[in-house]
Formats: C-alpha cells, structure tokens, sequence
C-alpha cells in the first residue's frame, strides 16, 4: 500500500502549534510510549520542524536523529534552533539512512499515512539495537476521528498498521490516544542467548 500524498512544507508554521500537545499527542503520552531511561538513541521519522523531536531531545542525553524528507521543513527546523543531540537527516522515511545498529528506538508521529504504511521495515530493522522498540502514532481511520487530520481516503486503520508490522517484530500492540489517534507500539526479537 502505497500513498503519494505529502505534509504540504508551505502548512509548516502549524507542525510548531502548542496545541498539539492537547489535540494531538502530548508530552506525557510520548514519554509513556517512548518509555526512555534517558541515555538511548532515537529516530524521529518524518520529523517535520522538530516539534516532538525537541520534546524527545530532553528526554535522553542520547543523539535523536530528525529525519525529514522535505529540505524546507528541515531548513525551517534549523531556522528555529535545533538542539544541541538532534542530528539532521535528509531522507526518505522508507530509506532513512541510519547507520546499522543506530538507534534504540524509532518513532514517527502522524507520518505514517504519509508512506501508506510503508515504513521501509528491513531498513527500520537494520537501524535497530536489540532489543529495539518503534512507536508509530497516526490518526485513526474510523469515521468517528474525521474531524481533525487528512482525508479519509489516505488514512491507515490500527489493524491494518499493525497486521504490516507483525511479521517483523516479537510483538505489537495498539491503543487508541484521544479523539483522532492511535499509537501502535512494536518490539523487536530478541537476540538468542548464548550457549553456555
């Protein structure tokens, strides 16, 4: 499943707007999701203007790579000042470019209709420490979540989100935040133990 449709970069200013944290995703839900000890490694997949990813960067003293597709929105992420552990990275979310065994922890908020679901899950894999974890957090698709966010026609169930990541993690879960959203968290299999 695959979708073409965008964040238009010329809607930016509103990725910055306070009331995301109240109409979206708050800081106290991320953080639960996340669940960070404080010193991982975390990729923020379609990062837009660092909006969530400065929340992120204060929740561990480790390197939180933004990783945005779009030139303008990463030129207007820098324009507004960019943490001291945020590194920029200019990607595809299905290719984000991390280097193997990068990261602990990979999120994407409301991105994840943006690619049809493709997350681009053996690069994903690959980036991952073991044990990993990714959170994906979008809007719901059933009719009752149609008053905020895009259209209808691009957006992915939580059923379906989680049937495409399945396959690849130990175990996946899904619950519903607010009105408009559901996070889908998945942990990655562990390695085996080694024979003593």
């Amino acid at each position: 499943m695959k979708s073409d449709h965008r964040f238009d970069p010329a809607r930016a200013p509103r990725l910055n707007d306070p009331r995301r944290l109240s109409e979206q995703v708050s800081e106290d839900d991320l953080a639960r999701l996340l669940s960070l000890k404080g010193a991982e490694d975390v990729a923020d997949l379609g990062s837009g203007t660092g909006f969530y990813t400065d929340i992120v960067a204060r929740l561990t003293s480790g390197t939180v790579y933004a990783v945005e597709v779009s030139a303008r929105m990463i030129e207007a992420y820098r324009a507004r000042g960019v943490p001291i552990n945020v590194r920029l990275v200019q990607a595809d979310l299905r290719q984000p470019l991390l280097e193997p065994s990068s990261v602990d922890v990979v999120y994407s908020v409301v991105t994840l209709h943006e690619t049809g679901g493709d997350m681009g899950m053996m690069s994903l894999l690959q980036s991952l420490r073991t044990p990993g974890r990714v959170v994906a957090i979008d809007w719901r698709a059933e009719p009752a979540s149609w008053d905020s966010g895009p259209p209808a026609s691009i957006r992915i169930s939580d059923e379906a989100a989680a049937d495409i990541f399945r396959p690849y993690f130990q175990s996946v879960s899904v619950e519903h935040l607010g009105d408009f959203l559901f996070a889908l968290v998945a942990h990655t299999k562990r390695s085996p133990s080694p024979q003593t």
